[in-house]
């Protein structure tokens, strides 16, 4: 049964750690875990309203939500008490919203403003371009010796600005933040590691994805993901920054390696060509897993057994016509294959979801 336009989607987005992704519906709201696929709490819209944008924070009980009918307010949802605990007033509408286990990036018409957490004190304000897109990306690891930055638009056409949040305090100016040159036209997507150490950059023409250094402020790679032009919607990075993945409206997930020139290990279709144009989609990680591999050598009437560690690497596409799909793949065989198809508006039996 395809969902399409009927699914009632709006906006989809993964957690931290990509365990987890929340689904904004006309509806509603529904919470999901990855492994297994299992709906963790859905709220009707009699409940909560509609909601345009929600983000988790990592596996808490805290979802940070802003409302259709409120867009200029954020509030943060204590899921275990089902009730709103926080909010702040902004005075343009909300257009995207990134965060990690103790900020969040408020993207709104021509600035970002970074948050703390709980509390919603101001600590950083970032000034943006008004006719770019509602990009922002965080690095998300706590250790005081990690890099903590911030990535937004900046105003040179294809460039991002970083800004490092860990220097900031409450009630203070923000630090002038470091211009990379990324693209020569208008940026379409862009992530960092979670260690803060690597940007990955997509323009409007989407034919390469480009790595880069945020330290030293050069590129590292330009992975090939095609010839045609393509709106790339979601770029992540695994856990380490090994690896990453991107889908578009081509409606394939690409994978490389982040190490390397020549580092296109793997493509993979997630719907078909009649709906690929149509299906925006969001992709993740969700976990490396090592499997033994007994191999067999007879030489001159020698036979040794050797043993092999493969390292099984699983991410996941969620498109906004209801589909989720898991695919498996081995960086030793090179090989990739879906593990698991679902409409996740079949997961979990309240039905009053389904439009």
């Amino acid at each position: 049964m395809a969902f399409g336009s009927s699914s009632g989607i709006t906006s989809l987005g993964f957690n931290q750690d990509q365990g987890c992704f929340s689904a904004c519906l006309k509806s509603g709201l529904r919470v999901y875990n990855v492994d297994p696929l299992v709906e963790k709490t859905h709220y009707n819209i009699d409940e909560i309203g509609r909601v345009s944008i929600c983000e988790m924070i990592y596996r808490t009980n805290w979802l940070l939500i802003v409302k259709s009918c409120s867009p200029s307010i954020l509030r943060i949802l204590d899921d275990g008490q089902r009730t709103f605990t926080a909010e702040v007033h902004f005075k343009s509408p909300i257009r995207a919203i990134r965060a990690r286990i103790d900020r969040v990036a408020v993207v709104l018409s021509s600035t970002v403003q970074v948050l703390a957490l709980p509390t919603l004190e101001r600590i950083s304000l970032l000034r943006i371009p008004s006719n770019t897109r509602p990009l922002c990306s965080m690095s998300l690891s706590n250790d005081v010796e990690a890099l903590q930055l911030i990535a937004a638009p900046a105003h040179r056409t294809g460039s991002v600005q970083l800004m490092d949040i860990s220097r900031t305090v409450v009630g203070s100016m923000s630090s002038s933040p470091a211009v990379l040159g990324c693209h020569q036209s208008q940026l379409a997507c862009f992530t960092l590691s979670g260690d803060g150490l690597k940007l990955a950059t997509a323009s409007e023409r989407g034919t390469v994805i480009r790595l880069w250094d945020t330290d030293k402020k050069t590129k590292l790679y330009e992975l090939r993901r095609g010839s045609d032009y393509a709106k790339v919607y979601c770029i992540s990075f695994n856990v380490s920054g090994s690896l990453v993945c991107s889908v578009s409206d081509k409606g394939t997930m690409h994978l490389w390696h982040a190490q390397g020139p020549y580092a296109h290990v793997a493509v993979a279709p997630y719907v078909s060509p009649d709906d690929r144009r149509r299906a925006r989609a969001a992709c993740a990680f969700s976990g490396d897993s090592v499997v033994q591999t007994h191999v067999c050598n007879n030489a001159l009437f020698f036979m040794a057994i050797c043993v092999i560690n493969l390292v099984l690497y699983y991410f996941t596409v969620v498109s906004n016509n209801g589909s989720f799909h898991k695919f498996r793949f081995s960086l030793e065989s090179r090989t990739c294959y879906k593990t698991e198809f679902e409409y996740i508006m079949q997961v979990g039996d309240d039905v009053d979801f389904v439009q």
